[in-house]
């Protein structure tokens, strides 16, 4: 006789296929665009991301925010686009400011050494003052 081996899967899990829960609200001004995340980046709607931050970025303000304070998940494909978005305003002369990172979401960029490459920062760094060395 094989070993039989049970697998129970949670009520809650989602098809393989589905598209994860992700709402992207932009604010903009003069001086830089904010983008706030909400739900789960991944790769069934990284291009939606990617499309907002290209309209953002229409309008060249000198910094990008990406708010990920409301974001409960990142994959390794949602962590592609925010180095996209790096590298599309460094070669411009323009900042990304990523605030509100989730333990979770930090631990990925920690994991795969981009919190170095990225701006981090704490969501009242926003607003107040800039030395967020506190809260990296």
């Amino acid at each position: 006789m094989f070993p039989v081996t049970a697998v129970i899967a949670s009520t809650e899990a989602r098809p393989m296929n589905a598209s994860a829960y992700l709402a992207i609200i932009t604010e903009l001004d003069g001086q830089r665009a904010v983008l706030r995340l909400q739900g789960e980046l991944d790769v069934s709607n990284r291009e939606g991301l990617r499309r907002a931050i290209s309209s953002a970025l229409e309008r060249h303000p000198p910094i990008l925010v990406l708010d990920l304070s409301r974001l409960s998940f990142t994959d390794c494909a949602g962590v592609s686009v925010l180095v996209w978005a790096h590298k599309r305003l460094a070669g411009r002369g323009h900042g990304l400011v990523i605030t509100g990172a989730r333990p979770i979401v930090r631990r990925l960029l920690r994991l795969t050494d981009l919190d170095t490459y990225l701006h981090l920062s704490c969501p009242e760094t926003l607003h107040d003052d800039p030395d967020e060395s506190a809260c990296i």
